[in-house]
């Protein structure tokens, strides 16, 4: 890399670098490569198959986690799934009249599905199930509290093969066969 201590210029005072035809004002900090300049630039990239949470200010969400889900051995994309909390007083609960919720974004899927939805479509049917997946704490009142909208607004809904079909239909174009859209629903929450 130009100018630095591995570099044949470093060190020459700016009358050698006139002498051998360099700007004393290049700051270096490139590489010269068959003749042409080439710049190393950072990329960030988030891990894969990590949990981020992040706590939003002004919005429709209190809080918003994202996963970005890939096989360790496979040329398959990564997949993105979102969780989210939605925030006191945002316009989409006074519209749901319900509280406050928690929903899930799925990849393919074009609505939101509360998350309630999502762990009967994963075979935990039963509300005790559920809850030992989320809350560590029976215990806790305040815990229990924050997720009883959620469960409240997922009532209508006790059965995997329903909780697969109400996925689906948000996902796949319209005529499908129920079986097809239950179908398609499993494929999306492998």
């Amino acid at each position: 890399m130009l100018r630095s201590t591995y570099c044949l210029l470093s060190g020459l005072t700016d009358r050698d670098l006139t002498e051998l035809n360099e700007c004393p004002l290049d700051p270096g900090g490139y590489f010269i490569i068959n003749g042409s300049e080439k710049v190393l630039i950072a990329q960030e990239k988030m891990a894969t198959n990590t949990v981020y949470v992040f706590a939003m200010k002004d919005g429709k969400y209190a809080f918003k986690s994202e996963i970005r889900s890939c096989l360790e051995h496979s040329s398959r994309p990564t997949s993105t799934l979102w969780v989210n909390m939605m925030a006191r007083g945002g316009q989409a609960i006074k519209k749901a009249a319900i509280g406050q919720r928690i929903i899930a974004i799925l990849p393919y899927i074009k609505q939101e599905i509360p998350v309630m939805i999502v762990f009967r479509a994963l075979g935990f049917v039963a509300d005790r199930d559920i809850l030992e997946h989320i809350i560590y704490d029976f215990e806790d009142p305040e815990m229990m509290e924050m997720v009883k909208p959620s469960l409240d607004e997922a009532f209508v809904i006790q059965e995997q093969n329903v909780a697969l079909n109400f996925i689906g239909a948000r996902g796949a174009r319209p005529g499908v066969t129920k079986e097809k859209r239950i179908k398609y629903a499993r494929e999306i929450l492998q």
